[in-house]
């Protein structure tokens, strides 16, 4: 797990500090929102690197924000940190999971955008366990944004402030922007990783049926039917009786029962 730091993405150039609050920040968003775009293209499937772009980029843009990490729900519905930056939000991370507690997860799992504006007010009520840990690590104010996916959420946004009611809406307008393009990130990561094993499973596909086709002097069809049959009775995915026929062939040895 690697720790994202806000310079890691730049800090302001001198020459925006002449400009005002307002047209800085924008020039600020505009940048960092630009470079992830690129590497979104150029860098397929190292999630974890553009979500740390995002990660700094809200951290060097969102003002008051002093911590900031993603959050992505896995296998059996366990929430993972991603590029947090650093190990405090790595630990509240992995607290809300284990608790079952939290902004993040209600974040993930029912709600849209949660604002803990005061730790010590509403959050020890909503989340009696998590809330007095976050307290404890200096955290005062915190909002998670839901990462939207095709099928529910894939996981959230979580911005930390060390000082009570420090998201303004500006600041909560600005956060959204940065929670839209992750989700968009890893959106076009995730569909793109799942083409290349769509595209790999076809290739290993038609190289068994080439096997099947040769040795047995078998039709394209029968060929497919023959490795459907052999899928069947093994209870394994076509794929995987796919990939055993190729390695085997490769091998010299075996292969499927004869038709």
């Amino acid at each position: 797990m690697r720790v994202v730091t806000a310079d890691e993405d730049g800090p302001l150039r001198s020459d925006d500090r002449d400009l005002p609050v307002a047209e800085r920040v924008g020039a600020r968003l505009a940048e960092v929102l630009d470079t992830a775009a690129r590497e979104l293209l150029t860098r397929d499937g190292d999630i974890e690197h553009l979500l740390g772009l995002i990660v700094a980029g809200a951290l060097s843009t969102v003002p008051h924000v002093g911590r900031a990490g993603v959050s992505l729900v896995e296998r059996r519905g366990t929430v993972t940190s991603y590029a947090p930056s650093d190990a405090v939000v790595a630990e509240l991370d992995g607290l809300q999971d284990s608790l079952g507690e939290g902004p993040c997860r209600d974040s993930i799992f029912d709600e849209e955008r949660v604002l803990v504006e005061d730790m010590a007010a509403t959050g020890e009520q909503r989340w009696p366990r998590f809330a007095p840990a976050a307290l404890e690590r200096g955290v005062a104010a915190m909002c998670s944004f839901q990462l939207f996916a095709q099928e529910g959420s894939a996981g959230a946004l979580n911005l930390y402030a060390d000082t009570a009611h420090a998201f303004d809406e500006s600041s909560l307008n600005i956060a959204s922007l940065f929670a839209s393009h992750a989700a968009i990130a890893l959106h076009g990561t995730q569909r793109a990783a799942g083409l290349d094993i769509a595209l790999r499973s076809r290739d290993v596909i038609g190289q068994a049926k080439g096997i099947l086709i040769e040795r047995f002097t078998l039709s394209e069809e029968q060929a497919f039917a023959m490795l459907s049959r052999s899928s069947q009775q093994t209870n394994l995915k076509l794929h995987a009786v796919a990939e055993w026929l190729v390695g085997e062939a490769t091998r010299g040895r075996g292969g499927p029962p004869t038709p």
